[in-house]
């Protein structure tokens, strides 16, 4: 009787020992970018079918209302708002099984900054339960610095350098060129409704402290944006600033006075009284000067070299081509002749 008890015994410490498992979670945090999809492993060992087991997903002190809740071989309907329609299980590999393999792992699409923090892994049995905790990091890689100088009275030069969409605040070091750290004046952040950081730092420099001065806004990641400004060019203009106005004030004057004189040739007849040859002559009768034409012989050596002259010398016209300006006399239609 009692070997009979005895293999009951055994039996049911086999039986259970078959059915118990415990759940397994990476040590390290997950981290992941803001609107990204992040999986968060989790799996059972010894390894083995998950399908007929419940698997709770959720956050500190909400276990009764889930992230994610798998019972009887499907998802619920009892889910956390928040995650709804955002939340899934996954296979943690391309090498997992899935559930048939104990893979439990969760998905997280459209990640928001209110998702970090713990996750808690839980999965049970008919006669064994475990469950593992988990960090999930949030992060946010805001735009580039963008640096603007402003001279003071000392001749310094004031650099303030702004970013905004970070998440956690950033850290904001200055660096010169010779990678040496530059003091910062201050350092203020705002946080807008939707939880991310925007940042303003600023510093003031002299021409001997650098050449091209950095801002960097830097996670603790390892993930920064990086702005630069030279700050030798800057100053340089600045204190070209008297002659570029001397420049421009000569550049003026000038055209003033090609306007004076543009004005002063066009007008030129009425302001010195002199006529031009169409006033001077009028309009001539042909008719009246042929009665007192006469015949003579033009001299071809002491012609204008621009009209063109008949064999024997007794008739002439203008050049082809030739277009009176009617300003002044034409002295090249005229010829001498005997």
């Amino acid at each position: 009787m009692m070997s009979i008890i005895t293999i009951a015994l055994l039996m049911n410490l086999l039986i259970q020992t078959s059915e118990s498992f415990s759940v397994v979670v990476p040590g390290d945090q997950i981290v992941a970018h803001v609107g990204s999809t992040v999986i968060l492993p989790c799996w059972i060992s010894p390894p083995e079918n998950a399908e007929a087991l419940e698997i709770r997903w959720y956050r500190h002190d909400q276990f009764s209302n889930p992230v994610l809740f798998y019972k009887h071989g499907k998802i619920q309907d009892l889910q956390e708002e928040s995650f709804r329609n955002r939340s899934s299980l996954t296979q943690c590999s391309g090498q997992s099984g899935g559930l048939k393999d104990g893979d439990v792992s969760l998905q997280l699409e459209k990640l928001r900054i209110q998702d970090e923090g713990s996750f808690y892994c839980y999965v049970s049995g008919e006669s064994t339960y475990d469950g593992q905790k988990m960090a999930l990091k949030v992060t946010a890689v805001g735009s580039a610095p963008v640096l603007f100088p402003q001279p003071l009275d000392d001749g310094r030069m004031n650099i303030s350098c702004r970013s905004s969409g970070w998440y956690p605040e950033p850290n904001i070091p200055w660096m010169s060129d010779e990678r040496k750290v530059l003091r910062p004046g201050g350092t203020s952040g705002s946080r807008g409704a939707d939880e991310m950081f925007s940042v303003h730092s600023w510093t003031a420099v002299s021409r001997s402290d650098a050449q091209l001065v950095s801002c960097s806004m830097a996670l603790k990641t390892g993930e920064f944006r990086e702005g630069r400004l030279n700050i030798q060019a800057i100053i340089s203009s600045d204190s070209s600033d008297p002659w570029k106005a001397l420049f421009f004030i000569i550049l003026l004057l000038c055209a003033l006075l090609g306007l004076v004189g543009l004005i002063l040739y066009k007008y030129r007849h009425k302001l010195t009284g002199k006529k031009t040859a169409k006033e001077v002559v009028g309009d001539p009768n042909i008719e009246e000067l042929r009665k007192h034409a006469v015949q003579i012989t033009i001299d071809r050596e002491r012609s204008h070299p621009d009209l063109t002259i008949s064999k024997d010398c007794k008739l002439l016209r203008d050049r082809t081509g030739y277009i009176p300006t009617g300003e002044g006399f034409p002295y090249e239609l005229c010829a001498s002749g005997v």
